[in-house]
């Protein structure tokens, strides 16, 4: 394994470290992963500069990045209130050499960063998974925070309630970590799967909780295929344990079964937002209402279309966002920034999995269904734009683009 400890490796090492750092950031608020993000993508500009490694330019990842970065600028000049998109769009470049940084540091040198940040990245997942436990039994987290919302655990993201976004990215990764580097005894991993499942389901995100279950079910069964039988065998009992705790726990289950006990459809929060969204964006079918106008066009449609309707509660579908990434991507972006989001996923996707055909590969597999998931068009999500889900996102996607197989030797 080859040494990184000279001066000539110092931005590289500067790198490395705040990229060890990305999970510590998210449980410290937008302006931590701001600034992360930025020093990271700033070091490794100046790093590619310095080493003259620019290279990285010809490669497919990065061509697909610029298009979709450009995307978003040209519907910034078609957006309602431009004004509020501007950061989301512009700043997109951030991430876009953020997610070159995370692929070369990845590379780097036989991959000797690899292994040390995806082993301290468990360290910190496992510090909160910890905390999750210690909140569900005693009431409260390390540091004192006390939930006030039935079924629902903050641990250090506290009030914000979004922890199941953090735990749905590192479990996945967790889990390829500890097979890759720590054990490939596939009766360890079938453990390891319910304790995850577990601290995930009392977490009391419903959405968040399907979406691991699913991607652990999928990595299995594509993973462990001789062990077909065995996975079957454990997701219903996984199915079993949880639904005996639903029925035991009225916290969860008011969670988890009273809040959907709703005889309309038509009342259920997220249809509503569903609707929402879809009258944005037959208002604005080209290109959208502009990136973080949904919460201005929103206020208008409840004027325009529920102020007489009985059957719509107008203060709970005034939101930020509709809680859904195509819903948002269309009635913010339009067609056209709709159909340049698939050509950007069709293309990754497309370039994963015929090198998961190749190559059976962990990471690559953990993070490509992830991905797909997350941009998933049914299950409820957070916003695509916003600072502390859209670094969780892009950070995997980093990850699995870091393991396609490039034609040139780009680092």
């Amino acid at each position: 394994m080859v040494k990184v400890t000279s001066s000539k490796y110092l931005i590289s090492n500067i790198i490395f470290i705040l990229i060890a750092l990305l999970p510590a950031s998210l449980l410290l608020g937008s302006l931590i992963i701001n600034i992360l993000t930025f020093l990271i993508a700033f070091f490794f500009i100046f790093e590619i500069l310095i080493k003259k490694k620019i290279d990285f330019l010809y490669d497919w990842s990065f061509f697909l990045l610029i298009f979709l970065w450009i995307s978003f600028l040209i519907n910034l000049l078609f957006s309602q209130n431009a004004f509020l998109g501007l950061p989301r769009s512009i700043g997109f470049i951030k991430f876009v050499f953020f997610i070159q940084a995370i692929k070369y540091i990845f590379l780097f040198k036989e991959i000797y960063y690899k292994k040390l940040i995806l082993q301290f990245w468990l360290l910190i997942f496992i510090i909160v998974s910890f905390d999750i436990l210690i909140e569900y039994f005693t009431g409260q987290n390390i540091i004192g925070f006390k939930s006030d919302l039935p079924g629902r655990l903050g641990s250090f993201l506290g009030y914000e309630y979004k922890i199941g976004a953090f735990y749905f990215g590192f479990a996945i990764l967790s889990f390829a970590t500890i097979y890759t580097y720590f054990t490939k005894d596939y009766k360890i991993a079938f453990i390891l799967v319910i304790l995850l499942l577990i601290i995930s389901f009392f977490i009391g995100e419903r959405s968040n909780f399907l979406k691991i279950l699913i991607c652990l079910t999928v990595i299995l069964t594509l993973f462990f295929k001789k062990y077909f039988k065995q996975v079957i065998g454990l997701i219903i009992l996984c199915l079993i344990i949880f639904g005996y705790t639903i029925y035991t726990n009225e916290n969860l289950k008011y969670r988890y079964l009273a809040q959907w006990n709703i005889k309309n459809i038509n009342e259920n929060i997220y249809i509503q937002h569903y609707k929402t969204a879809i009258f944005v964006f037959q208002k604005f079918p080209v290109f959208g209402s502009g990136i973080k106008n949904f919460r201005i066009e929103v206020k208008n449609i409840v004027k325009e279309s529920y102020e007489n309707d009985q059957k719509y509660n107008n203060v709970r579908i005034l939101t930020t966002h509709p809680h859904q990434i195509n819903f948002e991507i269309l009635s913010e972006t339009g067609i056209f920034g709709y159909v340049c989001f698939l050509i950007f996923f069709i293309l990754s996707f497309t370039k994963a999995f015929r090198e998961l055909i190749r190559k059976k590969n962990i990471f690559l597999m953990a993070s490509s269904i992830y991905c797909l998931i997350y941009i998933n068009p049914v299950l409820p999500s957070g916003s695509f734009f916003t600072t502390y889900g859209a670094t969780i996102f892009w950070t995997i996607y980093a990850i699995m683009i870091a393991n396609i197989k490039s034609n040139k030797k780009i680092y």
